[in-house]
């Protein structure tokens, strides 16, 4: 029998089970073959609903335009995206001048990647039914918008569920749908602009903390106070909300440097998690660190 060929079903049973086996040992019936047959069975169908049930949640990027790129976990070489491109949990995203992605979550959630930004994936979290657990984002660099599915935002809302964006200052747990967040790496200035819902906001330094209101924003640099919440202004709500994100001059280093610094997963959940652990600052995790993720395969900014 050549490699690859199928048993033929014309020869003695005992003949064709001593070929398929290996083995010397014979049945007395097609029935004793049926019997072992049917008791393999359950054994198949209990692996099988597992084995789909530990299939790794992912992103899909569902709108880009121009030049958009994906750093796998744990490698060091960045490959092109395309629509369709699967973008796992350590994974980053990077866009460059005239470039921006749509990354689309399992629960139809949004992270829109504004062009010159740079997004991490710091967890992705979903269960069987996509139904999100937690799904947390680092802005290393630029301009992000996020969108909680409605389904998700009363996950979010009750705390059954968590959503939230961090730069490297400071952190943003969504607690509505929509958000607006960036990062100014050439300043270290965090800006949060929520339009709809609520959102609590955290200085990874100090552990002060403010709650924005739809409609609201507040912006922070090292070293001073969270700014108190206050309506957006005309010119604000603009700025963040364009659909152009021209580079800044810390832009370009942060764009092409091998890593990046960001807040674990566990270290985001403490600090999103109430009552916040008073004084603490986080620690750090330098990217791209963890071993190579699973075998892998333009939208408005402004709705």
């Amino acid at each position: 029998m050549g490699p690859g060929s199928v048993p033929q079903w014309t020869g003695p049973t005992e003949r064709l089970v001593e070929d398929v086996m290996g083995t010397t040992h014979s049945l007395k019936s097609r029935n004793s073959l049926a019997v072992l047959i049917l008791m393999g069975l359950p054994l198949v169908l209990c692996v099988w609903p597992g084995a789909a049930e530990a299939q790794q949640a992912s992103g899909v990027i569902s709108n880009m335009a121009g030049r958009v790129e994906v750093l796998p976990r744990g490698q060091t070489t960045w490959q092109s995206a395309r629509p369709g491109t699967r973008v796992f949990e350590g994974d980053q995203v990077r866009s460059f001048a005239g470039g921006n992605a749509e990354l689309r979550l399992p629960d139809t959630s949004t992270v829109f990647v504004a062009e010159n930004s740079r997004l991490a994936v710091t967890r992705l979290d979903f269960d069987a039914k996509n139904q999100m657990r937690s799904a947390f984002f680092h802005l290393a660099a630029g301009k992000v918008r996020g969108i909680v599915a409605r389904a998700a935002a009363a996950l979010v809302q009750t705390r059954q569920s968590s959503f939230a964006i961090t730069t490297p200052t400071a952190v943003a747990a969504v607690r509505g749908t929509t958000i607006y967040a960036s990062f100014d790496p050439t300043t270290n200035t965090t800006t949060f602009l929520v339009t709809d819902g609520v959102a609590i906001i955290r200085d990874l330094a100090t552990g002060q903390t403010v709650t924005l209101a739809a409609g609201q924003a507040v912006t922070y640099t090292p070293g001073q106070p969270l700014s108190a919440p206050a309506p957006a202004t005309p010119a604000q709500q603009a700025l963040i909300t364009a659909e152009a994100n021209p580079a800044v001059p810390g832009t370009a280093s942060v764009l092409n440097a091998a890593t990046v610094i960001v807040a674990p997963a566990d270290v985001v959940s403490v600090q999103i998690s109430p009552p916040p652990a008073p004084g603490a600052p986080p620690a750090i995790l330098v990217t791209p660190a963890p071993p190579p993720g699973p075998t892998r395969d333009a939208s408005p900014f402004k709705k």
